[in-house]
């Protein structure tokens, strides 16, 4: 696999995802524990027996001690079903971008798969293009990786609406991934993405940014091209620069406060540190 590679998959082994505890989720062989009892490894408490019990779950050794049946309760395990929202819009071939957003994609697709749970992918831009409908298994990791490797940044991006579509073919409550750089119309997007929150999906956001996009690290007269629809901009970064950091930066305040306001995981990715490192720190402080 080019973006799962047996260095990316060392520097994932002590790494982990972890969601929280819900009664929605689909009941699967999933490694989630809910509050709710049922099969699985992890033991909740015991009980006196009942009429109806089964024998299996009788704890043979407590009988034993006490000369009365009891049966052991576990929480019930349940299956966690994650979309990976890649955006391949022409912003994303900026530098090693594309790259990197591939790697996180397919870091949160291990990620997901090494729980026993499903992992899905749709990369979009102006429109959803292919995906990888959500499987469970390890098996899935050679399809959302060989969808990434057949998709090419390229085309204008529209965020907001991408989004609402995507909140809309979402029948059951899932973990939602996005991974974008995030430039385009920023309320629309805190929009969409607060309405996925609001109907009770988890949703994170990573970000990814090449730091010239921060800095404006160019001098002089530059002619800047779109990567989306190929318009040109003849401009002196020295001259624009103090104003264009200042409304960069305002934008992700933007979208730190609104993510945090809305309990929506956010993290900023940038090229110029190791992805690894980045995720390690994005989940821990999860």
């Amino acid at each position: 696999m080019k973006y799962l590679d047996p260095v990316a998959l060392a520097r994932l082994r002590n790494l982990e995802l972890r969601v929280r505890r819900s009664m929605s989720w689909a009941p699967s062989p999933g490694r989630h524990a809910s509050v709710s009892r049922g099969l699985s490894h992890d033991f909740a408490q015991h009980r006196a027996y009942a009429p109806g019990d089964e024998l299996r779950a009788i704890d043979w050794k407590i009988y034993a001690r006490k000369d009365r049946f009891f049966v052991k309760e576990f929480n019930e395990e349940r299956m966690v079903t994650a979309h990976l929202l890649t955006d391949a819009s022409g912003s994303m071939g900026f530098g090693s971008k594309w790259d990197l957003a591939c790697r996180l994609a397919m870091a949160m697709a291990y990620l997901v798969a090494a729980k026993g749970d499903a992992a899905g992918l749709m990369t979009f831009d102006t429109e959803p293009r292919a995906g990888v409908p959500a499987r469970a298994g390890m098996g899935q990791l050679a399809a959302i990786d060989a969808a990434l490797e057949r998709s090419a940044p390229g085309g204008e991006t529209r965020l907001g609406p991408v989004l609402e579509k995507a909140a809309s073919q979402l029948k059951r409550r899932s973990v939602v991934v996005l991974v974008s750089d995030l430039l385009g119309d920023a309320p629309a997007v805190v929009a969409a993405l607060k309405a996925l929150k609001a109907r009770r999906h988890e949703v994170m956001v990573l970000q990814v940014l090449d730091p010239r996009e921060r800095t404006l690290d160019f001098n002089g007269p530059v002619l800047f091209e779109s990567l989306e629809d190929r318009s040109t901009l003849s401009v002196d970064a020295d001259a624009v620069r103090q104003a264009y950091c200042s409304e960069f930066e305002r934008c992700q305040r933007l979208y730190e406060a609104a993510f945090h306001g809305a309990n929506i995981a956010y993290g900023v990715f940038s090229t110029a540190v190791p992805w690894d490192m980045a995720l390690g720190r994005f989940l821990s402080e999860r």
